[in-house]
């Protein structure tokens, strides 16, 4: 290979690679310093207000089972009831408005009235992760200990809301939030390698 050939070929390299980061950076950059901003508020807003958070969720939740409600009820007074729908419809719509109400109503009681039905379904696997770490422990089979050691400390977590729901609730909430944030800087991370490689190889 003669060397205007090479150096053709390495040139040929040279601009597929810039294009290839140019895509790359024109893709990513964007969505990731969307994504920091986004998840960095909402992070530091449930950080800062987890009980506010739950209210407006609350709400948002309240409005989607009043649209619903209105949907079904109006599909159930229109549609033929030779090809379904009619009073089960309408039944289920009302019943669905009037949950939205409630919860619009009355947010920090629809908070914790969602925290026991969660609590509930919370005991129950609780419970019967118990039995099963019990079954394992008199078969030996296992890491018997340590899912009996695990169980007996998820069903004290699950009792422990039982009686402080809201605690919990904010605790998730809490929780979340800092998932949100260490998301968040994670995507500031890859937006300034890929700027860094962008800078790197084209500039």
């Amino acid at each position: 290979m003669t060397q205007q050939k090479k150096t053709k070929k390495m040139t040929f390299d040279s601009d597929f690679i810039k294009a290839k980061v140019q895509r790359l950076y024109d893709k990513s950059a964007p969505m990731l310093l969307f994504e920091t901003v986004l998840f960095a508020l909402f992070g530091v807003f449930m950080l800062i207000k987890p009980v506010g958070f739950l209210s407006v969720i609350t709400i948002v939740f309240a409005g989607a089972l009043m649209l619903i409600g209105f949907y079904r009820v109006v599909s159930g007074l229109v549609a033929s009831h030779e090809y379904g729908g009619g009073w089960q419809d309408v039944l289920f719509g009302l019943v669905n408005i009037i949950l939205g109400v409630l919860f619009f109503a009355y947010p920090l009681g629809s908070i914790i009235g969602m925290m026991y039905l969660f609590v509930l379904l919370f005991i129950a696997y609780a419970v019967n992760s118990l039995v099963f770490a019990i079954n394992m422990t008199r078969a030996r089979f296992g890491y018997y200990v340590f899912n009996l050691i695990l169980s007996i400390i998820l069903l004290v977590i699950a009792v422990s809301l039982l009686f402080f729901p809201l605690e919990g609730a904010v605790i998730g909430v809490v929780l979340l939030a800092i998932l949100l944030l260490i998301y968040a800087a994670v995507d500031f991370y890859m937006f300034i390698e890929i700027t860094r490689l962008k800078n790197k190889v084209i500039d």
